[in-house]
């Protein structure tokens, strides 16, 4: 294998073991289920809907219950056949009928719209604050673009059916059928991606990049697309009679339904560690390079040296060179990859001694990061030394996605300051 497809491969196992990892942490194949209870709990309330709007559609254009059928079989068929709603036909659903559907439905889809959002929020926990003006109004805003492309779906389908039956010339109509076919087929795909592409982008406390949201949507709704094709072969219903193909048919849905979750969820999880991907792995290399334990093969093949933080973030200093100074602007953190580096109150080259030194594996200058305030000290290599410079946002990342790195910063930091107050106390008494 080359050397650029190496990267990629490796890249790519690096992504994926985070995402299963988070995935496994958060607990999300909880929320997928919770996902798939509330849209299933909006399927009877939207079922109701449906046959309220045809009865009236039958009255306005005088179809009888055969015509209904006709109408809205692609839709019905998934329930067990148009048999099985016949009767249901052979009158006008009254309009409470149609107000208490409608009322269940907007209830059970805002049940559905929060249990995304709560999965969202697991997933993006710790990248930025949640507003809740902006999260309830984008619940509402979720909901009502739902029902209307539900409603504009249904619309859309019938009026194409209705343009096909008009058309007098077989070729013209044969090929315009193959069309509406093919575009029936796909449309429900592509609202579904639309559904997936824009909670990606727009549900996070934080928006992630575009590209970030389109990719993760994507592999979700394709992979989802190949899972319902892989179902639909083993489960044949129409071989099956009614009370054996409502079953089938119910079985069948329960499964898409589940794994449309999971697939949501897990590329979400995706969608997040492309956008902090750069601070997940250098929380794993950072727990690699000081653990106490050596890792196994594995994680150091994948993430003991990782040359995409070298090349981004690592930088060599000579001996004696200054890394930053007393008063500097600056709100980056660094790591001391290899070497010693000593820190400084009073300028070095006066000839001061160093108050503390930095070991290796150790975070440095922090709190300026943290504080978003001047470097208080000098710090300079006093051996060649790599250090990792890291920008305050992802410092801030690392901490979160690394309990032990937060940990160890808060062990160092009360060692500096005991160190400095001894150095204090000394200094009054001489």
């Amino acid at each position: 294998m080359s050397r650029p497809l190496a990267r990629v491969f490796k890249s790519t196992v690096q992504r994926a073991l985070f995402c299963l990892e988070q995935f496994a942490r958060h607990e999300m194949a909880n929320h997928a289920a919770a996902g798939a209870y509330a849209f299933l709990l909006s399927a009877l309330p939207a079922l109701l809907v449906i046959l309220y709007l045809a009865s009236l559609a039958a009255g306005a254009f005088a179809l009888d219950a055969d015509g209904i059928l006709r109408l809205l079989g692609p839709y019905l068929d998934a329930f067990g056949g148009r048999q099985a709603l016949a009767p249901l036909l052979s009158r006008p659903i009254a309009g409470f009928a149609g107000a208490f559907g409608l009322i269940n439905l907007i209830w059970a889809a805002r049940l559905f719209i929060v249990s995304i959002q709560r999965g969202i929020r697991v997933v993006y926990s710790g990248s930025a604050s949640i507003n809740p003006v902006r999260e309830n109004a984008l619940t509402f805003i979720l909901e009502l673009i739902m029902l209307l492309a539900a409603i504009s779906l249904l619309a859309v389908g019938q009026a194409l059916r209705a343009a096909q039956a008009g058309i007098a010339w077989a070729p013209m109509k044969a090929v315009f059928g193959w069309l509406v076919s093919a575009g029936l087929f796909m449309l429900p795909a592509i609202v579904l991606w639309l559904f997936v592409y824009g909670t990606y982008l727009n549900v996070p406390p934080k928006r992630p990049a575009k590209r970030h949201a389109l990719v993760s949507s994507l592999l979700c709704i394709a992979l989802y697309l190949g899972i319902s094709a892989f179902v639909g072969i083993f489960i044949d219903t129409e071989r099956y009679g009614l009370l054996y193909g409502i079953l089938g048919n119910l079985i069948a849905g329960l499964i898409k339904v589940y794994s449309f979750f999971w697939f949501y969820f897990f590329f979400a999880e995706l969608c997040y560690t492309l956008e902090y991907y750069d601070s997940l792995l250098f929380a794993r290399f950072h727990r690699l390079d000081t653990a106490e334990k050596t890792p196994n093969a594995l994680e150091r093949g994948l993430f003991a040296k990782p040359q995409r933080l070298f090349r981004r973030y690592a930088k060599d200093y000579r001996s004696g060179q200054a890394i930053f100074c007393k008063g500097q602007k600056g709100d980056e953190a660094y790591y001391l990859y290899k070497g010693s580096v000593a820190i400084y109150l009073d300028d070095p080259a006066s000839g001061a001694t160093p108050v503390s030194r930095v070991g290796e594996g150790e975070f440095f200058g922090e709190m300026a990061s943290i504080l978003k305030e001047s470097r208080s000290a000098w710090a300079l290599a006093e051996a060649e030394a790599t250090v990792f410079v890291l920008p305050a946002a992802m410092f801030e990342r690392i901490l979160s996605q690394d309990p032990e790195a937060s940990r160890r910063l808060v062990n160092i930091m009360a060692s500096r300051l005991l160190a400095n107050n001894d150095l204090m106390r000394g200094g009054d008494g001489a």
